[in-house]
């Protein structure tokens, strides 16, 4: 997994949706808490963490927090609802929990090491994503797993622990916690639904492409994934995923040389197919991704190359994946 450094700039996400008020502890009668939807268990130790608390934030107690500590390690595990999966959805709930945790610190140009996570639990895969930072002069970790209708959501702090070994911790209670319980609970379906914006009927060749683009991510997930890791959600960290919709679209595009874009489509698809014929797409799409995106290790990044690029291609507008939805419920 490639690790890098992004900026989060607080206005990049101006509709943050910050935790309920209503805050309980629950009343534990046996060293194992369950989860009452899920049965997953919050046992009283892990390794050497012994639990502190467990916490309902919501009445029906589907939204549950447990906090464990050693020493000044403080580490708290969440389980609360995902509803539908949809592109993208881990990603946007991921930085969404980040910039709540930061709601009340200045966080323009805060730098976190983010990096993409993958895990065998039983006979699901996995993913999610993981952060870490400084905050308020502590080393913190925070990480999110899709796990079909739910989320298992980590947050470790300490003062005085090295970031390689939150890296151990995290994975201690992601191994103990036994994940794939969330998704055997309520797994999504391995077949999808798409929804296309508005803005994706501006012209024939838009539709086109957008159409192309979706169907050509379903038929990549149908070729190099199984059905159990896309009832975990809809994998959408894969570069190939997107470079997959990319070559959908564009191969729409050169199967009809007789329909013609409007303005905003050409823009668009001039800046795709140039980056593309220049060997600028990866770059694009990471970039896009604000860096969340899975890809090997060993693949290279130009990035100087293409930002000093774009000064030569300039382009604001939207991008194909802005004009539809993937789905699985």
């Amino acid at each position: 997994m490639k690790r890098i450094t992004i900026l989060l700039l607080a206005f990049l996400f101006p509709f943050v949706c910050f935790s309920q008020q209503y805050i309980r502890e629950v009343k534990v009668k046996n060293d194992i808490y369950l989860h009452n939807r899920t049965g997953l268990p919050f046992p009283k130790e892990v390794g050497e963490f012994k639990r502190d608390a467990v916490y309902a934030f919501d009445r029906k107690k589907e939204n549950i927090g447990s906090s464990y500590t050693d020493g000044s390690t403080k580490v708290s595990v969440f389980v609360y609802p995902a509803y539908d999966g949809y592109e993208d959805r881990l990603r946007r709930e991921f930085f969404k929990t980040l910039e709540e945790i930061l709601a009340y610190k200045d966080t323009e140009g805060q730098q976190f090491d983010v990096k993409c996570v993958s895990q065998k639990s039983g006979q699901y895969l996995i993913h999610g994503l993981l952060a870490e930072f400084d905050y308020k002069g502590e080393e913190s970790l925070v990480s999110l797993y899709e796990c079909g209708h739910w989320w298992m959501k980590f947050r470790i702090t300490d003062n005085s622990t090295p970031r390689a070994r939150l890296d151990s911790m995290e994975t201690l209670f992601r191994d103990s916690l036994s994940p794939d319980l969330l998704i055997r609970n309520k797994p999504l379906d391995d077949k999808f639904d798409v929804y296309f914006q508005k803005t994706a009927f501006r012209d024939s060749l838009m539709l086109g492409c957008v159409m192309g683009q979706a169907f050509a991510k379903i038929n990549w997930m149908k070729e190099n994934l199984d059905s159990h890791e896309l009832q975990a959600g809809v994998p959408s960290l894969y570069l190939d995923y997107h470079l997959a919709g990319i070559d959908g679209a564009l191969d729409f595009v050169q199967k009809h040389p007789e329909l013609h874009p409007s303005p905003a489509t050409k823009s668009m698809l001039d800046f795709i197919i140039a980056a593309k014929n220049d060997g600028y797409l990866k770059e694009l799409l990471y970039e896009n991704k604000n860096g969340a995106i899975s890809m090997p290790d060993s693949l290279y990044l130009d990035l100087d190359g293409y930002h000093d690029w774009l000064k030569e291609h300039p382009y604001n507008g939207d991008l194909l994946q802005d004009h539809v939805i993937i789905s699985n419920k």
